[in-house]
């Protein structure tokens, strides 16, 4: 029996249609979007910009324009690692206490000690008091004038905040400087950092004899690694948008640690378009139009 005619064009519209989403191109993957955290200050005050809009900034990958997303004040929680190295001296408690407390129901906090090698004092915890009291117990107290392991403490807390998958990580060395006894080359440790992304801010006591150096008569391996230490901490902080201050009293510590605190509570987050596929590693600029501020932000962003 025949069929009728719609019967057959209805057939016949289905195989056109089963033909057409066969020969039809593959769904492209959509865009990523990739969120970095920045500090925009002022100038002369120093004081957090908290004005700042998406048509402010320019956001460079590899030399290559980025939509801007979306540009906020960062609201999550920071996840934050205070590495102690103080030679047993003290110097940096009271600073410290204050840091802490003004970071109080904005950060979950981790602190550590470095003597001789990193001792986890208190781990991550949204108790303030908790840090608090580890902190208070950091009077003077026996210390390894030979050195320390700073770099190897820096590598494991951002290794730890990238097994933790942290939204908002933040590494805090507070250091006497003095003889490096770690042997992870600095390249690893920046690379470890940008794969974390985590931010590294540094302040380091200079011009005192907290700890003494040990004169270099025989080991070059030992100047290496002093080489390797001071690269990260001056590159770290440029490269993750963080910050290095060398302070040479007591009294700029206090100082120093509440500028940190500041900066960290009026941080943004910008959410940038990127390609859907990127290399290991890719080199990143953001720029601010507006006159009269500074702008600090990672230069190095993973490739997912």
């Amino acid at each position: 029996m025949a069929r009728p005619f719609w019967a057959l064009a209805l057939l016949f519209g289905a195989a056109v249609a089963r033909v057409e989403v066969q020969n039809a191109p593959a769904p492209q993957p959509p865009g990523r979007v990739n969120t970095v955290y920045l500090t925009v200050t002022h100038e002369e005050s120093g004081a957090p910009v908290l004005d700042l809009t998406s048509e402010d900034l320019v956001v460079k990958e590899d030399g290559k324009d980025r939509d801007v997303v979306r540009l906020r004040l960062a609201r999550e929680p920071l996840h934050l690692m205070i590495l102690v190295d103080d030679n047993g001296s003290g110097i940096f408690r009271s600073g410290l206490l204050q840091f802490i407390q003004q970071l109080q129901g904005h950060a979950t906090m981790g602190l550590s000690t470095v003597v001789g090698q990193t001792h986890k004092l208190v781990d991550y915890t949204a108790n303030a008091q908790t840090v608090a009291n580890a902190a208070a117990t950091l009077t003077a107290r026996p210390g390894t004038n030979d050195g320390g392991q700073l770099l190897e403490g820096i590598y494991q807390a951002s290794r730890d905040q990238e097994r933790l998958e942290a939204s908002r990580p933040v590494i805090v060395a507070l250091t006497v400087g003095g003889e490096e006894h770690s042997t992870v080359p600095a390249h690893l440790v920046l690379d470890q950092l940008a794969k974390s992304r985590s931010k590294l801010y540094v302040i380091q006591v200079v011009g005192t004899m907290l700890r003494p150096t040990v004169p270099i008569t025989q080991s070059r391996q030992l100047l290496n690694e002093n080489l390797q230490l001071s690269e990260v901490l001056g590159e770290g902080p440029k490269q993750t948008g963080g910050l290095r201050e060398e302070i040479a009293a007591a009294p700029g510590l206090v100082l120093g640690l509440q500028r940190i605190a500041a900066e960290l509570k009026n941080q943004y987050a910008l959410e940038y378009a990127r390609p859907p596929k990127g290399k290991p590693l890719e080199r990143l600029n953001v720029s601010v139009k507006r006159r009269g501020l500074n702008l600090r932000a990672p230069t190095k962003v993973v490739g997912r």
